[in-house]
C-alpha cells in the first residue's frame, strides 16, 4: 500500500498581516463617516424633540391666557429678556432657568460663540437668559425692541460673507424694513458642547405675534431646522 499524506491548506503569516492591514485601512476610511452619520442622526432627533417642546410651551401659554395663536402675551408686557424667559419656563417641565445675572457655574458656562451657518468663519455670541432642558439642550431667549409691533428699522447691508456692501460713491449701503418680531429663540441641542455651529447643533427661530419661524437674518440655521423637520438634511457651514 502507498501512504498518502494530506496537504493542509492555510494562510501564511504574511498573508494574514496583509489582510489585517487592508481591513484596518478600510475601517479607518469608513469609521469616521459612520460616526459622523450617527452623530447627525442623534442631533436631528434631539432638534425635532426640542422644537416640539418649544411649540408645545407656547400653545400652553396661549391656552392659559385664553389667546390661541397669539405669541405676544409672553412679550408685549415684558421689560427685559429675563421677564420673557421666566414666563416661558413655566411651560417647560423639568427646565432649569438661567437668568442674565445668574452666578451658578452651569449658567456661567452658557456664554460662548456659535459659528454662523452661511458666513465664512464668522461667529455670534450666546448667553443667558436661557432654559436648560432635561436632555441638556438649551433655549436662549431674547426680547426684540419691536415687541411684536410694526416698527421702521434700518441697518447695514451685508454680502454673502457678512461684510458691508458699499455704494458706488463709497458710502455704506443700507436697508430699511417694517419689522414686528417679538423676540428670538436659539436652540442648542447640546449646550456649550462643540461643535457649536448654527444649522448643525444650534438653530435660531424668530417669534412673531402669529407664528414662530424664519427671521430676518438667514445665518442662524433656521433653514436647516425646517429642512430636518420636513425629512431633509442638515444645512450648515462646513468651514472650520
Amino acid at each position: 500500500m502507498t501512504d498518502h499524506k494530506s496537504n493542509k491548506l492555510g494562510f501564511t503569516l504574511a498573508e494574514v498581516l496583509i489582510t489585517l492591514g487592508i481591513i484596518g485601512v478600510v475601517a479607518a476610511m469608513t469609521l469616521p463617516v459612520l460616526v459622523a452619520n450617527y452623530k447627525e442622526k442623534e442631533i436631528i432627533a434631539k432638534a425635532k424633540k426640542n422644537y416640539s417642546l418649544i411649540m408645545q410651551a407656547f400653545k400652553l401659554a396661549q391656552a392659559d391666557a385664553g389667546v390661541p395663536e397669539d405669541n405676544s402675551i409672553l412679550y408685549s408686557g415684558a421689560s427685559s429678556s429675563d421677564d420673557v424667559v421666566k414666563e416661558l419656563a413655566k411651560y417647560i417641565p423639568g427646565g432649569n432657568l438661567c437668568l442674565s445675572n445668574s452666578k451658578s457655574q452651569i449658567c456661567s458656562d452658557l456664554k460662548y460663540k456659535v459659528q454662523y451657518s452661511a458666513y465664512k468663519n464668522k461667529f455670534g455670541s450666546v448667553s443667558p437668559p436661557a432654559i436648560i432642558l432635561p436632555d441638556n439642550g438649551v433655549i436662549f431667549v431674547t426680547l426684540s425692541s419691536y415687541k411684536c409691533v410694526d416698527t421702521v428699522a434700518t441697518g447695514t447691508s451685508l454680502d454673502s460673507d457678512g461684510n458691508p456692501i458699499y455704494n458706488p460713491d463709497g458710502t455704506t449701503a443700507t436697508w430699511t424694513q417694517i419689522r414686528n418680531s417679538c423676540g428670538d429663540l436659539i436652540l442648542d441641542v447640546n449646550g456649550a458642547k462643540a461643535p457649536n455651529k448654527y444649522g448643525y447643533d444650534a438653530f435660531g427661530l424668530t417669534v412673531f405675534a402669529n407664528k414662530i419661524g424664519r427671521g430676518y437674518w438667514n445665518v442662524v440655521g433656521t433653514d436647516s431646522l425646517f429642512s430636518i423637520l420636513s425629512g431633509g438634511k442638515l444645512k450648515y457651514n462646513q468651514n472650520n
